[in-house]
């Protein structure tokens, strides 16, 4: 399989980025700079061109400068002959904006631009809030899936069409009968994504454990899928009905279940502290990189890495880079320049928006 990397990146309109093309040609990337100079933003833009979507925010549109209409993100990904480039153009507008998707000069549909670039992202932040949140969880569990897997997008989108069309019978009182077809369709959605999430959390189960010399409790980890109910989805959509019709919203279902992570029989996100579960995330990330070659021989991830340095240790951040390009390309942010990088690292600046390669490492 060749190595493939996201050669260059063009933004417009994103956040306070200037316009500009980047050159990304290197197995590993790192931006340095201070707050608030754009060094998220640049690998947003590029988590945004694979995945149509952020992972600083549930709506992409957010990432449209403050003065923009639109933004724009083109990039050309090479894989020994360089593949037609990707265009991502999302306005602001209803719902979650218009969004138009091309690869070379077609306009493709969702389905057949989330094939190309694979894209996994591991954040300070993102450690923090899935550790307090189900609902962070079932996102990081989501784009995991998607990244190996990339029909799961469309199923949770339809999952969550008919979710509201539910909800909204609920609140209207409706006959029993209008339910039927929406449960139906609730329940077997449901059931696919519930079935694909367990899939992959079992076989990242298997992977962690191969990261044991970077992060040792990774030995110890034990992650499982839990699941609302006690039963098919169907049946417990059904017996609940009249207990959801009292609340106005449908109490069971992939999007109420959880993710559990845990060493030696203790919850991390009670129990762990702040770089056990860096540590966690990071070795569950690697996992899911693995998974992603494992079920896409034609592609490798991007792996974007933001705020890098935060809550792990100076030995276990070149660790995780070299461990990471062993998987696909990384793209990674840093307030600190002066850390022991490995010597093979593209150096990257960002200033005011403006992104320039470094010339003093």
């Amino acid at each position: 399989m060749s190595r493939r990397v996201l050669a260059s990146l063009k933004v417009e309109g994103v956040r306070n980025l200037a316009a500009q093309e980047v050159r990304l040609d290197s197995r590993i990337v790192v931006v340095s700079g201070d707050n608030a100079q754009g060094k998220s933003a640049l690998l947003e833009a590029a988590y945004m061109l694979a995945t149509t979507r952020s992972f600083r925010t549930r709506d992409p549109r957010q990432a449209i400068g403050w003065d923009e209409d639109r933004l724009t993100v083109w990039g050309r990904v090479q894989a020994g002959e360089t593949s037609p480039p990707l265009t991502l153009v999302l306005s602001r507008g209803r719902g979650r904006g218009d969004r138009r998707l091309l690869v070379g000069e077609c306009e493709v549909k969702l389905a057949d631009y989330l094939g190309v670039l694979p894209a996994l992202a591991m954040t300070g932040d993102s450690s923090r809030s899935i550790a307090g949140s189900p609902k962070e969880r079932r996102r990081y569990i989501d784009r995991g899936t998607a990244a190996a897997r990339p029909e799961h997008l469309l199923d949770l989108s339809r999952y969550r069409r008919a979710l509201s069309e539910r909800n909204a019978l609920l609140r209207q009182e409706a006959a029993d009968e209008a339910f039927e077809p929406w449960e139906e369709l609730l329940a077997g959605l449901g059931e696919a994504i519930r079935r694909r999430r367990e899939e992959e959390i079992a076989a990242w189960q298997a992977g962690v454990g191969e990261q044991a010399d970077l992060f040792p409790e990774a030995g110890r980890m034990r992650l499982a899928y839990r699941g609302t109910g006690s039963g098919e989805l169907r049946e417990e959509l059904s017996r609940r009905r009249q207990e959801d019709r009292r609340v106005g919203a449908t109490a069971t279902g992939p999007h109420r279940d959880d993710f559990l992570l845990e060493i030696d029989g203790h919850s991390l996100w009670t129990f762990g502290s702040a770089g056990q579960l860096r540590s966690a995330l990071a070795a569950t990330t690697l996992a899911q990189a693995a998974r992603v070659r494992q079920c896409r021989s034609s592609a490798e991830p991007l792996l974007i890495l933001d705020d890098l340095d935060s809550d792990l240790d100076t030995q276990r951040l070149g660790g995780l880079l070299e461990a990471a390009a062993g998987h696909g390309q990384v793209l990674a942010a840093t307030c600190k320049p002066g850390l022991p990088f490995p010597s093979h690292v593209l150096h990257l600046a960002v200033r005011e928006g403006k992104v320039s390669v470094r010339k003093d490492v």
